[in-house]
């Protein structure tokens, strides 16, 4: 049974997503604040995470700083405000996705499932996480190469002529996907459902934040693997000769 935590001061909103999970199966552990959060992640090492940014005392941003440092769990924020930057700030500290209050219970028990299905086949599936050593030193072999660009899928890391290049969860995720379909253009609608196995419910912008941000670390270690815009389409994965 996957194990949800849900970080929210507003005690409605803790029951209302505890209901909605609970109902899909899942094992719910809530937290009015986020003080004791960091420990418990580190004791009991949920499979994912639901974290409001908008709390008293310690707010979310600060905490997905902190569990950054040691984890790679999925988190989804929430905000009250829906400003957009919240949302970028949440992406660029490493969050998996955002969403905005009001928000639909069952989009958000959604996105939980597509970032379950994700991860099935990968190390949350085997029920443990990788030794910290055994981030810092992948197998010989575990990696796959296109041009100077090596990518892990065991480690989720991906380097560039041996220097790695410091990927969030979600600009990897997206990295990956685009670099398994080399040359073959996606929409945004495309990307969001088939990276995140989730329907697509509003916002895209969310992709064009992400490959901006992947084509800044690529182009600073002179990558030759690249993300070209596909004009009045989308998005494609290419190689280029340098």
């Amino acid at each position: 049974m996957p194990h949800i935590f849900v970080v929210d001061d507003d005690p409605y909103i803790l029951q209302l997503i505890a209901g909605y999970l609970k109902k899909e199966q899942y094992e719910v552990t809530s937290f009015a604040h986020g003080r004791e959060l960091v420990g418990e992640v580190r004791l009991r090492k949920p499979d994912c995470l639901i974290l409001d940014i908008m709390m008293p005392g310690v707010d979310g941003l600060t905490l997905l700083t902190e569990l950054r440092t040691f984890t790679e769990i999925p988190i989804i924020m929430v905000s009250a405000r829906g400003e957009e930057i919240d949302r970028l700030n949440g992406l660029e500290l490493g969050c998996n996705d955002f969403l905005s209050k009001p928000f639909n219970p069952r989009e958000l028990v959604a996105r939980v499932k597509g970032m379950l299905r994700l991860i099935h086949s990968s190390r949350l599936s085997q029920g443990i996480e990788p030794k910290e050593t055994e981030r810092h030193q992948p197998k010989e072999g575990s990696y796959f190469s296109i041009g100077n660009v090596q990518i892990s899928e065991e480690f989720r890391r991906v380097n560039v002529s041996g220097e790695e290049l410091g990927l969030t969860g979600r600009e990897y995720e997206l990295l990956l996907f685009l670099s398994q379909h080399l040359d073959r253009p996606f929409s945004r609608e495309q990307l969001i459902q088939q990276v995140w196995n989730y329907d697509f419910y509003g916002e895209v912008r969310v992709v064009d934040d992400l490959v901006k941000r992947i084509r800044k670390k690529l182009a600073q270690v002179q990558a030759t693997l690249t993300i070209d815009t596909v004009w009045g389409f989308g998005y494609k994965a290419a190689v280029h000769t340098r």
